[in-house]
């Protein structure tokens, strides 16, 4: 065999890199188009070619859960975590997952979780407050949202306004 041939052979082993990323960015065209439902198909066309490609497990768990998909979602986050078990994005992910499932508990760990990996992401901080909002635990919400607001004084102004509607919600 001489070198080229053992070239073409592993580049056919390998999925086509340039074509998943092709697809990648397409999708992500479509989601910032609000075209979710074709954002959905492109990332399945991706996971067919790259079905362990961490991008196309997020932007996936990302689209279904807009879509309202949440078991899409559950799968595409466990994919993302036994790929990279410290996968903030995909812990934070599966808990609102899981919350949408009526799973609060297991939820709140997920995003628990996502917090330890990165403490200085706000968006794991909101989402716990939400989630457990969403569950009729405002006195939760509120303890997580102040969390997140001493450790992400940059997001203060953000975290306030949730704290607001938190407390407002609560006394109904």
């Amino acid at each position: 065999m001489t070198s080229g041939e053992s070239a073409g052979a592993s580049a056919e082993a390998a999925p086509p890199t340039a074509e998943v990323d092709t697809i990648i960015q397409q999708a992500r065209t479509a989601i910032e188009e609000h075209a979710l439902g074709d954002a959905r198909e492109k990332i399945n066309q991706g996971l067919a070619l790259a079905p362990e490609n961490l991008t196309l497990l997020d932007l996936g768990g990302f689209v279904c859960f807009f879509l309202g998909d949440y078991l899409t979602t559950e799968a595409h986050c466990r994919r993302a975590l036994a790929l990279k078990p410290d996968h903030a994005y995909a812990c934070k992910g599966l808990g609102l997952a899981l919350a949408r499932l009526g799973r609060l508990d297991e939820g709140v760990q997920s995003l628990e979780r996502a917090i330890a990996l990165a403490p200085q992401w706000a968006d794991s901080y909101w989402d716990l407050g939400v989630a457990l909002l969403e569950a009729g635990r405002p006195d939760e919400a509120l303890q997580a949202v102040e969390r997140g607001e001493a450790a992400v004084p940059a997001e203060a102004k953000r975290f306030r306004s949730l704290a607001q509607t938190i407390r407002s919600r609560g006394r109904r």
